[in-house]
């Protein structure tokens, strides 16, 4: 399954943008064939997603706790 690395930014302002946290990933999971990951820790945050399915949305890793976006 091809693999993207989403870009770690600094925390967004509150109210700025749509954060995920959660405690166990993936954060979302589906049945496409893209897989996004950490670029610090290369924990797995979207596992099964299509290309272009979600966007404009931040993932907390809960592995590391960076900010990972994905555009």
């Amino acid at each position: 399954m091809p693999a993207i690395r989403l870009l770690v930014i600094p925390k967004p302002a509150e109210g700025t943008r749509t954060v995920f946290e959660v405690k166990t990933p993936p954060t979302i999971k589906g049945s496409g064939n893209l897989r996004m990951i950490c670029d610090k820790c290369e924990e797995i945050l979207v596992d099964g997603v299509l290309e272009g399915q979600i966007r404009n949305i931040v993932i907390r890793c809960p592995k590391c706790g960076s900010y990972c976006e994905i555009p």
